[in-house]
């Protein structure tokens, strides 16, 4: 198995505090996409099925709004190596997509489909909880991000 994508998942921001046996599980699952500069990899209002890990490049996540009749494409946030995108995908499916993620520097993912994930996790109720901690932590965070976002919006 490729050491990139053992590597992408020890350095994610959800997997990092996981055993390298757990990893290996997880790695098992995935696979690796490149996508060049200016790629969009999601689009906000789709059904997402798959959790994107930035191995390498960097992504910038957006989404369109509309307040009070005026329309804006704002960035909740860039992300780059270790972040991921496309969680609901392991949380329920079909999920729909919150935002648009578009490369903004050539980039590499690793991808695991997200029923895939969810039954590995199920199966393992520790490790379930575990990474389910550090989503939540995630979530919370790009939330913040997200409202910051809109009160620049004016």
């Amino acid at each position: 198995m490729p050491l990139k994508i053992k590597e992408a998942l020890q350095n994610c921001e959800i997997f990092s505090a996981l055993d390298e046996g757990i990893i290996e599980k997880i790695a098992r699952l995935s696979s690796v996409e490149k996508y060049e500069a200016g790629d969009t990899v999601i689009n906000q209002g789709e059904y997402g099925t798959r959790t994107y890990l930035i191995a390498e490049g960097q992504v910038a996540l957006t989404r369109t709004v509309n307040i009070g009749g005026r329309e804006a494409e704002i960035t909740i946030d860039i992300l780059g190596r270790g972040r991921g995108m496309g969680w609901a995908s392991f949380l329920c499916e079909p999920c729909g997509v919150s935002a648009t993620a578009k490369c903004q520097k050539p980039t590499t993912f690793v991808v695991i489909e997200g029923s895939k994930l969810r039954d590995m996790l199920k199966a393992d109720p520790q490790t379930g909880f575990m990474v389910m901690d550090r989503l939540a932590q995630v979530i919370a965070n790009r939330l913040r991000a997200a409202y910051g976002a809109m009160d620049t919006f004016r």
